[in-house]
């Protein structure tokens, strides 16, 4: 082994960044998983709520939703890519 201490931390920290980044990549598939689950339950309760104002209430918070999601995937996408 090495007497440089310095490599030693090196090597630590790369190890637990690659470890986290495992860590990350599990946790994006799970994401993406589930948010294909509720896309799927989504599309089932749009088709009940056609029209009215409950329905239009329903397609401005899906939207929302949607939209918040999806940042949330691109902010770990981003960060896996630094990979």
């Amino acid at each position: 082994m090495s007497q440089q201490p310095w490599l030693r931390d090196l090597e630590e920290k790369v190890q637990e960044a690659a470890g986290r980044l495992r860590e990350l990549k599990a946790e994006n598939a799970d994401l993406r998983a589930e948010n294909s689950l509720l896309a799927e339950r989504t599309t089932e309760l749009e088709a009940q709520l056609e029209g009215g104002a409950a329905g239009e209430a329903w397609q401005e918070e899906r939207d929302e939703i949607r939209e918040r999601v999806g940042r949330l995937v691109d902010s770990l996408s981003q960060l896996l890519e630094a990979e």
